[in-house]
């Protein structure tokens, strides 16, 4: 019997190690993993009538907030703007963000290698997105008009991993 482009994906789960739960009745898998700034989680649909994987992680943050989605679909526009692989959607009435990755098999034949590439992509872009979108959130919270100026290419272009950490609150 020849493998199906859904054996292929569990097959690629299976041989880098990653654990994965399938959806029973659709050829769906979802699975999670820790980012070095959130855990990720995703799911990998396979579309086996044309060949194709889609592989989704959403933002667990949402919005109502009109002045912050504005500035959320900004930053996803400029996002997309650089990426060659997937692009980020948001969903706008309530701002949920998500990371797609999509590929078509010559065939319906997939590729270990591209599927797993697109695995991390997934989780890499939804990671390095995350600090960014913290950074808008706590914004909208100020007073003082900060998320109004805040410069999104600016804000894209600094090494949040090098800003001092932040004193936290103590809660008694």
């Amino acid at each position: 019997m020849a493998s199906t482009l859904f054996d292929t994906v569990k097959q690629t789960f299976d041989s880098e190690g990653w654990t994965y739960t399938e959806v029973e009745d659709h050829e769906v898998i979802l699975a999670g993993f820790e980012g070095q700034h959130l855990k990720i989680n995703l799911h990998v649909q396979v579309f086996a009538e044309i060949g194709g994987i889609s592989i989704v992680s959403e933002s667990e943050k949402m919005t109502y907030s009109a002045a912050l989605r504005e500035r959320l679909a900004e930053l996803i526009l400029r996002t997309n703007q650089i990426l060659t692989i997937g692009n980020f959607e948001m969903f706008w009435d309530d701002a949920r963000i998500v990371f797609r990755a999509s590929n078509l098999f010559p065939k319906g034949k997939g590729d270990a290698e591209i599927i797993a590439g697109m695995v991390h992509a997934t989780i890499s872009e939804m990671d390095r997105l995350s600090p960014m979108i913290d950074i808008l959130f706590e914004a909208e919270t100020c007073t003082d008009g900060e998320l109004a100026a805040l410069n999104i290419p600016l804000l894209m272009e600094t090494d949040i991993e090098s800003l001092p950490d932040q004193p936290q609150e103590k809660n008694e």
